[in-house]
């Protein structure tokens, strides 16, 4: 499923995408290991999570931990923002803007109608 969300980024020329992804594990050390430590763990290879760190290894970067983003138990409710990065996204050249045509003054435009004295 991950793989079609990269096609169609890609197919749109996107700069990546957001995502929220649970730390599946968290549960288990969670008495033990602050939710930061935890998350520094799993980024660093230190640990692994079922689902961050399939993630991670899919190129998704994490950015930020979310407080109360489920109710599941496994994470506690937490879950990491995580951004991917489209190596593929070329940025569209900017079109400079062409100065507007020029309106005559009042007086040369109503001069350039018969009648409209």
């Amino acid at each position: 499923m991950i793989e079609a969300r990269f096609d169609v980024v890609r197919a749109l020329n996107l700069r990546g995408m957001v995502a929220g992804s649970l730390i599946a594990d968290y549960h288990r050390v969670a008495a033990s290991v602050s939710v930061e430590q935890y998350v520094q763990d799993v980024i660093a290879g230190r640990r692994f999570d079922n689902n961050l760190s399939k993630q991670l290894h899919k190129g998704f970067k994490a950015r930020g931990i979310i407080p109360n983003y489920t109710v599941a138990a496994t994470s506690c409710g937490y879950a990491v923002e995580i951004v991917w990065d489209n190596p593929h996204y070329y940025p569209a050249w900017r079109v400079p803007l062409r100065a507007a045509p020029r309106r005559p003054a009042a007086a040369s435009y109503a001069s350039s109608y018969p009648n409209s004295h």
